[in-house]
């Protein structure tokens, strides 16, 4: 924690505090949208405070406001949700400690404000709206938030909104601050290749799906390395093949899945486009029909010039500028994108790995965020909510 940073005696309290409840929320990781027993943790322990809960009609996730007495209100978002995998959910993304950093910054912030046990007079630049956001995981939950009235419910529309995601990559103690692009746009996509079934000992009397499938998997590589510019990354994986039973030789149908995501929207578009074009042809190469489906998930995460300076200060103030770093974007995607498509959106990266160690990566089993995460997150949070 930086010595410009003030009040220290508070921040350590807000710290311990934070690591407290992060420990709580690591035992009880849940699957999106299925939060309950995250979201009825973190209504208790905002209770505690002199802050105002803000009804959004969902069943989990929660959303509370800090009045300062200001003109002006800005927020930060916290996703809560765990990573799912075969033997239940997991936290296995760091989603835990997000949380923890912002109930540990909700308990700094009161104080600042002078509520709590210090005297009046303090005070903050602004109000604050803290956002526990449901079901990153998948990346649904910001538009639901959104969907069911966030900024409108809210007692003051935001001028801005900040968000924050551990990088195991980057060693503890380091903040990413980056401007532009900085985690991809994603599209998911559902392509079904049917044919006619039949017994395998007469094939002339059947249309396999199954090969019509199989080449158009190894067509869709093409697309990639013959259809967009080699200077704009752009990835297409199919992640799941469906098709046939044991005791059927030929199946009707075989079912293929998987994402689209890039940095660049143009590119994003002529994958589409491609992907599209290539599963109807390959369809009547092979004499089956073939239905597309392509739902587009969420735009890039995107950081505004215009907000890089406060962010910088904020990270510079909290951390120190010798550990303000820079970094490569990533491919993954991230639903706060959705929050800067209805007002300017900062995202941090944070440094979550054990220094000289080789660190597992998100969602890997073996992933695990440093034990010195939090005193670089909270007062990264603090610090961007309250830097004008």
């Amino acid at each position: 924690m930086s010595d410009t940073f003030p009040d220290n005696e508070i921040m350590e309290k807000a710290i311990d505090l934070a690591e407290q409840y992060r420990k709580v929320l690591h035992e009880m990781p849940e699957r999106a949208f299925e939060e309950h027993e995250t979201t009825a943790f973190i209504k208790k322990t905002c209770g505690g405070y002199p802050v105002r809960g803000i009804d959004l009609g969902m069943e989990t996730g929660a959303v509370y406001w800090l009045d300062a007495g200001c003109d002006e209100t800005v927020a930060f978002r916290a996703d809560i949700d765990a990573v799912p995998t075969e033997s239940g959910p997991k936290h296995l993304c760091g989603h835990d400690a997000h949380a923890a950093a912002l109930l540990g910054a909700m308990h700094f912030l009161c104080e600042q404000n002078g509520q709590g046990d210090r005297p009046p007079g303090r005070g903050l630049p602004y109000n604050v709206l803290f956002v526990f956001q449901p079901a990153e995981e998948g990346t649904r939950g910001a538009k639901a938030m959104i969907d069911h009235g966030l900024f409108e419910k809210a007692p003051q529309r935001p001028k801005r909104i900040f968000g924050i995601h551990n990088r195991p990559e980057v060693p503890c103690g380091e903040i990413v601050v980056h401007k532009g692009p900085l985690m991809s746009e994603k599209s998911v996509f559902m392509i079904s290749m049917k044919g006619v079934p039949g017994h395998g000992s007469l094939p002339h009397k059947c249309v396999d799906p199954i090969v019509a499938a199989a080449s158009l998997i190894s067509g869709i590589q093409t697309v990639v390395s013959r259809n967009t510019d080699p200077f704009r990354p752009v990835i297409c994986t199919v992640n799941s093949v469906r098709a046939g039973d044991p005791d059927i030789a030929v199946p009707s149908e075989a079912l293929i899945t998987g994402y689209i995501r890039s940095f660049d929207h143009d590119t994003h578009l002529r994958m589409e486009e491609r992907l599209a074009r290539l599963a109807e042809s390959t369809a009547e190469a092979y004499e089956c029909r073939c239905e597309i489906k392509i739902t587009r998930m969420v735009p890039a995460v995107d950081n505004p010039e215009e907000l890089y300076d406060i962010a910088a200060k904020a990270a510079e103030a909290a951390a120190g500028k010798d550990h303000i770093t820079d970094s490569e974007p990533s491919l993954a995607s991230e639903d706060f994108a959705v929050y800067g498509k209805e007002l300017p959106a900062f995202f941090y990266w944070v440094g979550s790995g054990t220094p000289g160690k080789e660190n597992a990566p998100w969602h890997d089993p073996a992933f695990r965020v440093d034990d010195d995460y939090l005193k670089t997150a909270v007062p990264l949070i603090c610090a961007a909510l309250t830097t004008e």
